[in-house]
């Protein structure tokens, strides 16, 4: 019997029924499915549509969060979406340079080098073929360091504006809006301001590779339920898996993130930082207590860059998973166009 169902000779059953009726399509058990559409080529541009209505998601279900503690009492749930035009123009250019520049990345490794064979696949060719875990990963790193040049400058507008609205009521505001930021900032350090802290923008984007290769290893890991009580349809798959991926990123961006941040948000006329390097040895040396044990400063070193890691948590999760959710149904939808 195992003879008889064994892989060599249900492709050899599969490639006679195939001879027989040209057009019928068989699973990778040999049974019979309805005929489908040959594959679409690879669409370069699609992937960066695709990726605004990414971020417009992230806008739609993120933006509440920034706000909900300062906003929600004092002025209703309409309030949660105030101060919602520089994200909707922001997430929706650094979403699509993400996500577009991630579809062209994975097809060039895909074709050149990091392709393995889909199990139990029957087809020849790339047909038969799938971008590795390690493909997504560094697909991931690169769409990172893409995104960070453009992302950079829009982040840095948001950190300081973002600080005003924590800050007490009795201080005065030092910007007015996000054209009073770049104002300032080019005032004081030129057009390169905008960008100060870059190196921290890539390191912490570099954490990208995690968060695309965790997708794909959690979408396959999900994938793999079909036929059991756990079974998930693509469009849950695809939310649960960016979620948990999101915290896979975050778990290794955190205290990159909040070296990056500090930086985007230090005065431009009296910085308090040099550089990358120097805000991290400053962050480093925050909690040191001469009078506590390694143990003990180790802990409180690790707490002070993960400061703030069960909101970014809680909050990245519904984002993140909304968003990649909606990406790749798009990028289904346009596959079967």
């Amino acid at each position: 019997m195992e003879d008889r169902l064994g892989g060599p000779s249900r492709r050899r059953l599969a490639e006679e029924v195939k001879e027989i009726v040209p057009e019928a399509v068989l699973d990778p058990e040999g049974e019979s499915m309805a005929a489908r559409p040959p594959p679409t080529g690879h669409s370069p541009l699609f992937g960066f549509a695709a990726g605004l209505l990414s971020g417009w998601t992230k806008l739609v279900v993120g933006h509440p969060f920034d706000t909900i503690k300062t906003r929600l009492t004092k002025e209703g749930p309409l309030a949660l979406y105030k101060g919602a035009s520089v994200p909707a123009i922001s997430w929706g250019i650094t979403d699509s340079i993400l996500m577009g520049s991630l579809h062209n990345y994975r097809a060039f490794l895909k074709d050149n080098g990091f392709a393995e064979r889909i199990p139990g696949s029957i087809e020849d060719g790339p047909a038969g073929t799938r971008l590795s875990i390690l493909g997504h990963s560094i697909a991931g790193l690169f769409a990172g360091w893409t995104n960070a040049s453009v992302a950079h400058p829009t982040e840095t507008i948001k950190c300081k504006l973002q600080l005003q609205l924590v800050q007490p009521e009795h201080l005065p505001k030092q910007y007015s809006g996000p054209f009073d930021v770049v104002r300032q900032t080019v005032a004081a350090q030129g057009i390169t301001g905008m960008w100060r802290g870059l190196g921290a923008s890539f390191m912490y984007r570099s954490c990208f590779a995690a968060m695309f290769g965790g997708f794909e290893i959690f979408n396959r890991l999900f994938s793999s339920w079909k036929g059991t009580t756990w079974e998930m349809s693509p469009g849950a798959i695809n939310f649960f898996a960016g979620g948990m991926a999101s915290n896979m990123y975050w778990l290794a961006a955190l205290p990159m993130d909040n070296i990056k941040n500090r930086i985007m948000v230090d005065s431009p006329t009296t910085p308090k930082y040099k550089g990358v390097f120097d805000a991290y040895r400053k962050v480093w040396g925050e909690t040191y207590d001469g009078k506590r044990g390694l143990g003990w400063n180790s802990q409180a070193r690790v707490r002070n860059f993960y400061r703030g890691f069960v909101p970014v948590a809680l909050r990245a999760f519904p984002t993140n998973a909304a968003a990649l959710a909606v990406w790749e149904g798009v990028m289904r939808w346009a596959a079967a166009k």
